[in-house]
């Protein structure tokens, strides 16, 4: 399975502002979520985030993650996805949705040859 790229999707979230916010009457999913984690040896690496947007993403763009360790400051923001191509910026998939069919990713960490950027890109030029 591939990962699948929907930007459009991040329209059917709820806005933080009336998202419920995690609580003990999720105990259940997140400890069955735990186990299949612990079975197949992934508690490290997948956890769990609480879906929400805060304004609308359009389809031609993806949230990006960029990070600046020596400052210790991590920003994400909508970019346009032609830019990411024409700077030939990869990016490495950090947060994905499950829909009834699949997952698709819904943010992406800005990356080069040594992992994270450690820089502030401009993305408007």
């Amino acid at each position: 399975m591939s990962v699948v790229l929907r930007p459009i999707q991040w329209k059917s979230l709820d806005h933080i502002n009336t998202v419920r916010p995690i609580d003990d009457s999720d105990s259940a999913v997140l400890e069955e979520i735990r186990g299949v984690l612990e079975k197949h040896g992934c508690l490290d690496r997948f956890g769990i985030a609480l879906l929400h947007r805060h304004f609308e993403v359009s389809p031609d763009e993806m949230m990006l993650e960029t990070t600046d360790e020596s400052e210790r400051e991590h920003w994400v923001r909508p970019v346009p996805r032609a830019v990411l191509d024409a700077k030939g910026i990869p990016t490495q998939s950090t947060i994905l949705r499950f829909d009834t069919h699949s997952w698709s990713q819904y943010c992406g960490c800005d990356t080069d040859k040594d992992g994270h950027t450690g820089t502030h890109t401009s993305f408007t030029d």
